[in-house]
């Protein structure tokens, strides 16, 4: 969820890895990392955030005052969670799970590019273009001289070699962030990227995100609009217990759970909440850290669009869209635009 974000998530999974560190691969590969991080999760406090200075004060409270309990549960879940062949290993469903990061995270594995921003994505995409481009002129260049060599040589075999494969990657790119000069900056896209990795997610969040927003739209317009959705849903998950789900049967089971257990508690606490940003509104409020990459994203779709001259791309599809047109352009299937070649319309 974009809107908010639970300020122990990321270090519950630095407790794992640290956890993790001294024992040998093949157990660390033997660990359901997601199972575990779910496990301890549900086990401790939701600290939800959505402005700059509630996710500092959450995260403050975390490291100085919440420290053992996550040691604990950390610990106790990796006694717990043990490997099993017979349960149920069907993953959660990918539009549950689908975020933006994720989408980045998946663009910078198929662009070669490490630690990109999606300010970096559109540079990064025409790089691995202009790397088509020479090495399909390197390979060209290999068949005609291949071919004059063996009619010089007589040789007819000659004409059977095949040319270098074309790729798109092996060229590297510096991203927009040094981390010896934006140590800050380098840790808050840290904790963006933090979760790409793993798959589990609060079964409650959307439930209470959905049942916040549309409270919210029985209310007369002018009230309304004096209601953060954000702050309203972050207020609600944090006085609920966490239902972190791992796999889709669990998903399933704890969303019923949610409704028929929590269902009245769920509509009070969205009541209240609602009540508490009418009376007190946030109108001074600075988003999260981790606002600043999602503020890029709209841009860099933008210049994906026109250099690959498709206007379907979106957040979801973008990974698949970039892959296939790479693909068409390896095999000579079709052409793209380089922004300094054209009067390109965005910044660049």
């Amino acid at each position: 969820m974009q809107s908010c974000k639970n300020a122990i998530e990321e270090l519950v999974i630095a407790e794992i890895d640290l956890q993790i560190s001294h024992l040998p691969q093949y157990r660390r590969d033997q660990i359901n990392l997601s199972e575990v991080a779910a496990y301890a999760l549900n086990r401790l406090p939701p600290m939800y955030a959505t402005s700059k200075l509630g996710w500092l004060r959450q995260r403050k409270k975390v490291v100085t005052e919440m420290r053992s309990q996550i040691e604990s549960a950390v610990r106790r879940a990796l006694v717990s969670v043990k490997p099993d062949a017979l349960r149920d290993s069907k993953p959660l469903p990918s539009q549950e799970v689908a975020s933006h990061a994720r989408s980045l995270a998946a663009l910078q594995q198929i662009l070669g590019a490490e630690n990109a921003t999606w300010k970096d994505i559109p540079a990064a995409l025409e790089n691995a273009l202009v790397t088509v481009k020479l090495k399909s002129a390197v390979s060209n260049t290999y068949l005609v001289t291949g071919k004059r060599d063996a009619i010089a040589a007589g040789d007819e075999t000659a004409f059977g070699r095949k040319p270098p494969e074309v790729s798109w990657k092996g060229r590297q790119m510096q991203t927009s962030i040094n981390l010896n000069h934006d140590e800050q900056k380098a840790k808050d896209f840290q904790t963006y990227m933090v979760d790409v990795n793993y798959q589990f997610i609060n079964v409650l969040e959307k439930l209470v995100l959905s049942l916040t927003y549309h409270q919210i739209q029985k209310l007369h317009p002018a009230i309304a609009e004096t209601v953060d959705l954000g702050e309203a849903t972050a207020y609600v998950l944090n006085r609920l217990p966490p239902m972190y789900a791992t796999s889709e049967k669990g998903y399933q089971s704890l969303r019923l759970r949610a409704r028929e257990v929590y269902g009245k508690e769920v509509v009070a606490a969205i009541k209240e909440a609602i009540s508490v940003c009418v009376e007190a509104p946030n109108l001074e409020k600075v988003p999260l850290p981790l606002a600043r990459f999602e503020a890029e994203l709209e841009d860099s779709l933008e210049q994906l669009r026109w250099i690959l001259q498709r206007d379907d791309i979106n957040w979801r599809n973008a990974p698949f869209i970039v892959e296939e047109c790479l693909k068409k352009v390896v095999n000579n299937e079709m052409e793209w635009r380089k922004r300094s070649d054209y009067n390109y319309p965005f910044s660049v």
